[in-house]
């Protein structure tokens, strides 16, 4: 997928911004929430299948839409924002692909841009909820945010993501990991040795839920499901 597959013209300007910003010799910064804005939707084909079940509705697929800024590309596709916790887009994940690559791979003058990412659903770190939840999955932690509302939910995407800093910004915040289960409990075993990486850190809650691993069934583990897939089966 490359950068014009997924935007309208409106981001031909984005060209010429990085060309004005190289010549002035200023770092080019992702894109402002103006361009989040632009790309803006509240239908998802995700969705789709729990609100025929009934499990949610229309009008939570909107709001779970707004509140974590999710946008779609010309083919329909959700796009994922990573915006942390100064409202500050770092990146977006578009399927197996993400931003930063399409950009870097249509303008040569971004090739040396270090790429941050944060939680997915880290702009809502400032919320007046105490609890955070987080899975691997994005689609994941917006669904779950209108099934299970009582907690912010957030997802690390890729286990890549995964480092002790990650989670600096939940300070104050009781957190808990939902991980994917798998046949070995490897994932989960991760995990509980990432807690006490954290912990030694930062002054943070963290807790490593183990519903799974006690559980899921063997079928289950072999398809590595998370904590959503565990609900609506149940």
């Amino acid at each position: 997928m490359t950068f014009d597959e997924v935007f309208c013209n409106t981001f031909k300007a984005i060209g010429r911004r990085v060309a004005a910003e190289a010549k002035r010799e200023v770092d080019f910064m992702m894109p402002s929430m103006a361009m989040v804005e632009t790309c803006r939707a509240d239908d998802f084909d995700f969705f789709h299948p729990l609100i025929e079940a009934g499990t949610l509705t229309t009008d939570q697929m909107h709001r779970a839409a707004q509140r974590y800024y999710l946008g779609k590309t010309k083919s329909g596709c959700p796009i994922f924002w990573m915006i942390d916790d100064m409202l500050t887009p770092l990146d977006a994940r578009i399927g197996d692909s993400w931003i930063s690559k399409m950009l870097k791979a249509r303008h040569e003058l971004l090739r040396y841009w270090q790429v941050k990412h944060c939680l997915f659903g880290e702009h809502l770190a400032n919320s007046h909820k105490r609890n955070v939840s987080i899975v691997e999955s994005a689609e994941s932690a917006v669904l779950l945010s209108e099934i299970l509302p009582e907690s912010i939910w957030m997802a690390y995407v890729y286990i890549g993501n995964i480092t002790p800093d990650l989670l600096a910004p939940l300070r104050g915040h009781r957190v808990t990991i939902y991980p994917r289960t798998d046949p070995t409990m490897s994932t989960y075993i991760f995990f509980l040795e990432y807690a006490q990486l954290v912990r030694s850190r930062y002054n943070i809650e963290l807790s490593i839920d183990s519903t799974l691993e006690y559980n899921a069934t063997a079928e289950q583990k072999e398809c590595c499901i998370d904590i959503l897939n565990f609900i609506i089966e149940s």
